[in-house]
């Protein structure tokens, strides 16, 4: 089974409509069919970074937040916690 995880990344430097404004793009890694999703593009990173939690917790995989040099800076992954159905008490 291939791992996923969701990266937010800055636009590719080829794609001068999003790099040349700052831009953000959103990959899915790791999908089935073996390549990356298309990149889905965001006009601030705070915006892919909410796009790509929302899909990241819905999905149940990591999600990579990379800073402009491309570094991953954070790395968020969404638990769910299994106790939150057990009852407290008698």
């Amino acid at each position: 089974m291939t791992s996923r995880s969701i990266h937010v990344l800055p636009a590719a430097t080829g794609d001068t409509d999003y790099a040349s404004e700052g831009g953000w793009a959103l990959t899915i890694e790791g999908m089935e069919s073996g390549a990356d999703d298309a990149a889905l593009h965001f006009p601030t990173q705070e915006a892919a970074i909410a796009a790509g939690w929302m899909r990241a917790r819905e999905d149940g995989v990591p999600l990579c937040i990379h800073g402009r040099d491309g570094l991953v800076r954070e790395r968020k992954i969404y638990c769910r916690d299994s106790r939150s159905n057990i009852r407290l008490g008698h």
